[in-house]
């Protein structure tokens, strides 16, 4: 006779449990032969299931040899065992044990796919195996769906489409009735005429009666043999035990039909990812629309406004000299001068008040910040021989307008009134004084501080205050005292600073609860997918092989999370800036930022599941 494709010497199984020894098998000698149909039996609890693990690989014995077609493998590797189980081993569980939310051809593709074949090969593998157990029809069906004699048919369906030369299959019509139990009994038996060795555990006399050899195990070892060895002679390779390559498309591609399958599982992982992004994606909308908001009011308002003094006695420059050197200055947007000339009576049909007189050159109105009000006529600037006052000055002298062009007398000269200051945001005071072209200004009396007022395009304030001194006096510019603006980018980054510590704190913490949120429930989905992933170890997948498809699977959800959060995100930022009137600004960059996020939030929480995938154990997943 043949050698033996299968040998156990002296083959032990035990276990602890609270601290004592249980063992499942004891001195187990048994030689099983290519083509043959052993059928064992013996009561619960007897060592069948454990003698069954031993020899599909999914358990390792405590003490004693198991020969595979002649090579020890035993002591072999994990990934050994489980390329061995992947080339030479068919399993048939009581359970069924099929991808229940998904197609009935998944369920039959996942032992092929694990053998490395392509999605063209596997395809006609699975086609044909349905068709030889009559259900070519229900291909496309949810397992779910079928009744419970056509899930044990899909399983052997998945045993028949691997092509391997052992089946071995653990109580295949346990949980079926005796006419479905008799068509799957038909099954096994056409498997066995097409040359595979099969080894079953049941308790059916019937089924055990239609096996070649029965064997009877009772307490953890072999009671008696009944019936002959029937072999035949055949070579398997079982010394290269190199894991079959799964191609990464087939891995994305399963990993995508499995999201698809758990549809509400899967909208709530997308949902914890897009609400973190979201945060994210508003934080990083309101910082930049904040920031062109905080730049624009600065542009605006203080920022533009440099100013500076100096006493005309002394000086070797006139205000109208400072002026023209002053608008040489690169940034300058307006510029004037006032000269404060002291107080002098103003007097206006009969009405006097004291007051201060400014000679003024240049754009007075602009470089002050004041709204003037201009009598009709004229050029809406201040020329010799016109005077403009303050518009509390003038209701004070009994001036009710422009309209009967209004003359005023200072130190016995006469002005027409051609302008009335209504207000001066740089210069308040201006509302209650007198102003005159600095040529008609000396009349009332001898000059003192003379006043350099400049508005500066945005951004220039800080460049023009550092060269408006050397410009305006170049040999003694310390006799300048000039006066700049808050630094705007200091006080732009100091406001935003404090805007962005806020919104960064907040997504810090939506980010953490998202990264907790979504490892429990990756981790949880994990132990409920338990014996799918033992079913998938006993077919062939390589820990690794687990462990990346819950990688694949939370990248997935992660890219979708992420746009979906992107979305999400960039209409909170919309709402808010547009109920703000803000114009809404965001980085081009936001989008490949929020996507990879919910990449990197995804996968940062599905290690934990990864690990405990890997870790499952068929032998314990699967119960068999």
């Amino acid at each position: 006779m043949s050698r033996p494709i299968i040998q156990l010497r002296g083959v032990e199984r035990t276990y602890f449990d609270d601290g004592l020894v249980v063992r499942a098998l004891g001195g187990v000698d048994l030689d099983i032969y290519d083509g043959e149909f052993v059928a064992i039996v013996g009561p619960s609890g007897g060592g069948k299931s454990t003698l069954l693990s031993i020899i599909g690989l999914l358990d390792n014995p405590s003490v004693g040899e198991y020969w595979l077609n002649g090579r020890e493998v035993s002591s072999l590797t994990d990934v050994q065992r489980t390329s061995l189980r992947a080339q030479m081993f068919g399993f048939i569980f009581q359970s069924f044990h099929l991808l229940e939310r998904r197609q009935v051809k998944d369920s039959v593709d996942l032992g092929v796919m694990y053998q490395g074949l392509p999605a063209r090969s596997r395809a006609i593998r699975c086609r044909e195996a349905l068709n030889t157990v009559g259900l070519s029809e229900r291909g496309s069906s949810v397992a779910l769906t079928l009744s419970g004699g056509q899930r044990q048919r899909v399983a052997v369906a998945r045993a028949l489409a691997t092509r391997n030369p052992i089946i071995l299959a653990d109580e295949p019509t346990g949980n079926l009735d005796s006419s479905t139990g008799r068509s799957v009994i038909a099954e096994l038996r056409r498997m066995h005429s097409a040359g595979a060795t099969l080894i079953l555990v049941t308790h059916s006399d019937e089924l055990a009666r239609q096996a070649d050899r029965i064997i009877c195990i009772s307490d953890g070892a072999i009671q008696g043999h009944a019936g002959t060895e029937a072999a035949i002679h055949r070579e398997w390779d079982t010394e290269t035990a190199t894991p079959p390559r799964v191609r990464l498309r087939d891995q994305c591609a399963d990993a995508l039909r499995s999201l698809a399958s758990r549809p509400a599982e899967t909208m709530a992982l997308i949902t914890a990812v897009a609400v973190a992004v979201s945060v994210l994606v508003v934080t990083l909308g309101l910082a930049t629309s904040t920031k062109a908001q905080v730049s624009s009011a600065f542009d605006a308002q203080a920022n533009r406004e440099v100013s500076a003094t100096w006493q005309s006695q002394g000086v070797n420059f006139s205000p109208e000299e400072a002026v023209v050197r002053a608008q040489g200055v690169a940034g300058v947007e307006s510029v004037a001068a006032l000269s404060d000339r002291g107080e002098a009576l103003v007097t206006v049909t009969g009405q006097a008040r004291a007051t201060t007189v400014h000679g003024v050159v240049g754009d007075v109105v602009s470089a002050t910040r004041s709204e003037v009000v201009w009598a009709e006529g004229t050029h809406h600037r201040l020329e010799s021989g016109e005077a403009m006052l303050g518009e509390s000055l003038a209701s004070q002298l009994g001036l009710s307008g422009l309209r009967t062009s209004p003359t005023i007398s200072i130190s016995g000269k006469f002005f027409g009134v051609v302008g009335l200051v209504r207000s001066s945001d740089r210069y308040p005071r201006l509302a209650g004084e007198v102003l005159l072209a600095e040529s008609d200004a000396r009349i009332a009396g001898p000059g003192g501080e003379v006043s350099l007022a400049i508005t500066t395009r945005p951004a220039s304030a800080q460049q023009v205050g550092s060269q408006i001194a050397v410009a305006v006096n170049p040999f003694a510019p310390d006799g300048l005292a000039v006066s700049v603006p808050v630094d705007p980018i200091g006080l732009r980054q100091e406001v935003e600073g404090g805007v962005q510590s806020v919104l960064q704190a907040f997504t810090a913490i939506a980010g953490a609860i998202g990264l907790v949120t979504l490892s429990a429930a990756i981790a949880s989905s994990v132990r409920g997918r338990r014996s799918e992933f033992g079913l998938r170890r006993a077919v062939g997948a390589q820990t690794g092989q687990l462990a990346r498809l819950v990688g694949l699977e939370a990248a997935t959800v992660g890219i979708l999370g992420g746009v979906a959060g992107l979305l999400i995100g960039m209409i909170a930022v919309l709402l808010f800036t547009i109920g703000n009137r803000w114009v809404p600004v965001f980085d081009p960059a936001m989008a490949p930022v929020a996507v990879l996020s919910g990449l990197a939030l995804a996968l940062m929480s599905s290690v934990a599941g990864a690990r405990r995938a890997a870790r499952v154990q068929p032998s314990l997943a699967l119960r068999l």
